[in-house]
């Protein structure tokens, strides 16, 4: 078959040396705009991938008005915004539809040039074959892309176990092939994320059997409503990805706001078509807000995407340091994401508000896990509730020898349940798991959850640590927190020493263990040999 770029780049050539406009594109209507397939333009400077407004163009005049599809006059408003210095005030235009054989508007074939060009309607019907040729060549290669998707689906072989639906390997694989098919011919395409509430309930109360069924029955349910070219992916956990391509979530009209009545009222006037024009536009203000968030959660999306594709993030491990001896007894894994952008707790934060917190957190752990045969003594990990009761993390701990290993509940992090999370943490903890509370000191949630959970190590944070050798108050509640410690049988690691005198006074109120930069920055483990 033909390829469509190659006819249209050709066909555009033609008709700037024919007809004697300057600049020619094919342009696809999606939503709002109107993207660029093809060009040949050296007056504005559209080329493939560039957008107008498609409601300013007269394309769209002619598609949906019957507007003749010649014009000439004043530069149209379209282009006004891209014409470069020296661009012609008064243009000649022609625009005609590409139209598959059975009548749909695929695309429109424009043409713009300077002066009145006299002999444009004589050229129309030899401009409209050529639309006519590529709207058949355009519609052919839209067929075979989604007899192509199709053949895809059919054959996905790297499935999920549980569910039966294709695995994040085909989802990845599928996003890649849909984001060229998109920019090649400017195609819709929309993504929907599921997720199975109570997933964990499930699991905790009917055993993984019970949660195992329930996901294959959500895939099947969801499953039946797609049509033959959609992908269904199970991405990970209790959340599946549904890949929809030829439709558009956003762009375009929302709607109409109608009141209706079975009774005629004479005294409706103007003023009160006004006050639905105001509820309307504060509907679309809504609307506009919804389309903002959604953009900055596909943005986050491809961010945490790319980030994968990259390994995940960095881990640098930062050594815990037994105070009287100097030992290294430990250390904290921390994650590093690429320079220039968020800080580690913006991208944790961002991840769980798009649905993506515990994957992440999961990708951190199991890079930072990769470290502990070559470290001394244990290992701590930061890891949010939710995180602790997911199914995922316990079978990412199968076969980890649990007694080096350390997670932190952070005090920023809300439990909602914590007799669910006591349950979960217990068998982990009867195979040596120890835990700690992050943050001590810096809030009244980690109090809460020093109580509720009686950790193994109390972390006392950096705000109570700094400065503590000048500070009656803060040296008062630690030793009060080491008091309660000793009570309990846990062990007071002091984050953030940074300075001779704050080591000397946490010695002094009986602080076992520590960890800040005047003891050792965190460094990722040399290359082994």
């Amino acid at each position: 078959m033909a390829d469509f770029a190659a006819a249209a780049e050709r066909t555009l050539v033609d008709l700037a040396g024919r007809v004697g406009l300057e600049s020619w594109w094919i342009a696809r209507a999606e939503g709002a705009e109107h993207v660029v397939l093809a060009a040949t333009d050296p007056v504005f400077g559209l080329s493939a991938g560039s957008a107008l407004a498609w409601r300013d163009t007269h394309c769209r005049r002619v598609v949906e008005e019957g507007a003749h599809p010649v014009l000439r006059g004043p530069l149209p408003d379209s282009l006004a915004g891209l014409a470069a210095a020296g661009a012609p005030a008064r243009v000649s235009v022609v625009s005609v539809p590409l139209t598959s054989p059975g009548g749909e508007v695929l695309a429109t074939l424009c043409g713009v040039g300077s002066g009145s060009a006299p002999a444009l309607e004589e050229a129309l019907p030899s401009v409209r074959l050529q639309g006519d040729l590529l709207g058949a060549l355009l519609a052919a290669e839209l067929e075979v892309t989604e007899r192509a998707r199709a053949a895809e689906r059919a054959r996905t072989e790297h499935v999920d176990e549980v569910t039966g639906v294709a695995g994040r390997e085909v989802w990845d694989a599928a996003l890649r092939t849909e984001e060229q098919r998109a920019a090649r011919h400017a195609l819709p395409v929309s993504l929907v994320l599921l997720a199975v509430d109570d997933l964990t309930a499930v699991n905790r109360r009917d055993g993984f059997g019970a949660g195992d069924a329930l996901l294959h029955r959500a895939a099947r349910t969801v499953e039946s409503r797609l049509r033959a070219g959609d992908l269904l992916a199970r991405l990970a956990g209790d959340r599946f990805g549904v890949l929809l391509p030829g439709t558009d979530a956003l762009g375009g009209l929302y709607g109409t706001l109608c009141a209706v009545s079975a009774q005629p009222d004479e005294g409706l006037r103007e003023r009160d078509a006004e006050v639905l024009r105001a509820v309307a536009e504060a509907v679309m203000d809504l609307v506009e807000e919804e389309d903002e968030l959604q953009r900055v959660r596909r943005a986050r999306l491809a961010r945490l995407d790319d980030l994968d594709a990259a390994g995940g993030p960095r881990v640098v491990y930062q050594p815990i340091v037994d105070l009287l001896s100097a030992e290294h007894v430990g250390a904290e894994a921390l994650s590093r994401f690429p320079a220039g952008t968020p800080a580690p707790d913006r991208w944790f934060a961002e991840a769980a508000e798009v649905g993506y917190g515990e994957d992440l957190e999961l990708r951190a752990v199991a890079n930072a896990l990769r470290g502990l045969p070559r470290l001394p003594g244990f290992l701590t990990v930061n890891l949010s509730p939710a995180t602790l009761t997911s199914p995922a993390l316990a079978r990412l701990l199968e076969g980890v020898p649990l007694e080096r290993l350390v997670v932190e509940i952070t005090e920023h992090a809300a439990i909602e349940d914590y007799a669910a999370l006591l349950a979960t943490l217990e068998p982990l903890r009867r195979n040596g798991l120890r835990v700690a509370v992050d943050d001590t000191g810096a809030g009244y949630a980690s109090l809460r959850h020093v109580l509720a959970i009686l950790p193994d190590f109390i972390k006392l944070d950096i705000s109570l640590v700094r400065g503590i050798d000048a500070d009656p108050s803060r040296r008062a509640l630690a030793a009060g927190l080491v008091t309660f410690a000793a009570s309990t049988g846990a062990r007071i690691v002091a984050e953030g020493i940074e300075t001779p005198a704050e080591l000397a006074a946490l010695r002094g109120l009986g602080v076992q263990l520590g960890q800040g930069y005047h003891l050792a920055r965190p460094a990722p483990l040399p290359a082994a040999a």
